[in-house]
């Protein structure tokens, strides 16, 4: 017992070392699968023709999740839109994995833990990814909706849609910063962040304009449901 208890720091500093470590990996591949995979037919031909699948992947966010539906960030009247491409199912989780499948052996010869580590935060990171992705464009008040973390990190995802080539990192941001993606917002963005609530007005005045414009926007909205309800 004794041994445990005076080797724990070690196991626990190696834990989040490898926890460190594959949220730098799990970065940059979310960067490179959102880009040449979500956004673009970057792979050799012979993959496409042995898993069209990976074609579904594109349009349905690159087509349909950007170029169809949303074209209001945080809302969406269709039905059928509002829900289309918005999850990681977990085949794509695997997919990504088999992409990846190098990479994770290196880690594992690296270090078991490491490897195991690295698995366990991909699988993280799809739940993440669910969970973020959701409230950001099905915005609800769950407890972290005020979060300033989870205002940045919706402030980072508004702009991937005015700029689907930029702002790639939506669960685990880093890369964007180190691969040129990152764009800064304009003044009109910043505007629309404000609406969004992903920034905070800077006098009770705007803040009052901000609150109208929400509830005549959101009882817009309420009409558009019934409308399609009925």
């Amino acid at each position: 017992m004794a041994e445990i208890i005076t080797e724990l720091p070690h196991y626990l500093l190696l834990i989040a070392s490898c926890a460190l470590c594959s949220y730098i990996v799990i970065s940059f591949a979310e960067v490179g699968i959102h880009q040449n995979l979500m956004h673009g037919k970057n792979l050799p031909k012979f993959i496409y023709r042995i898993s069209p699948y990976i074609i579904e992947v594109f349009e349905a966010h690159a087509i349909r999740h950007h170029g169809h539906w949303y074209r209001e960030f945080d809302f969406e009247p269709d039905l059928e839109g509002r829900h289309d491409n918005i999850l990681l199912r977990p085949k794509e989780t695997i997919l990504a994995l088999m992409l990846f499948s190098p990479v994770v052996v290196l880690l594992f010869a690296i270090s078991p833990v490491l490897g195991v580590t690295f698995i366990a935060m991909t699988f993280v990171h799809s739940k993440l990814w669910n969970l973020l992705h959701t409230q950001m464009h099905m915005p609800k008040p769950l407890f972290f909706a005020n979060w300033e973390v989870y205002r940045w990190l919706a402030r980072h995802h508004y702009m991937h849609h005015q700029f689907t080539n930029k702002n790639y990192n939506v669960a685990f941001p880093l890369a964007d910063y180190f691969v040129g993606t990152k764009v800064k917002p304009r003044i009109r963005d910043l505007r629309q962040m404000l609406y969004l609530g992903y920034l905070t007005p800077r006098s009770a005045r705007v803040k009052a304009r901000v609150e109208a414009r929400r509830a005549a926007v959101e009882k817009e909205r309420a009409t558009l449901l019934v409308a399609e309800m009925a």
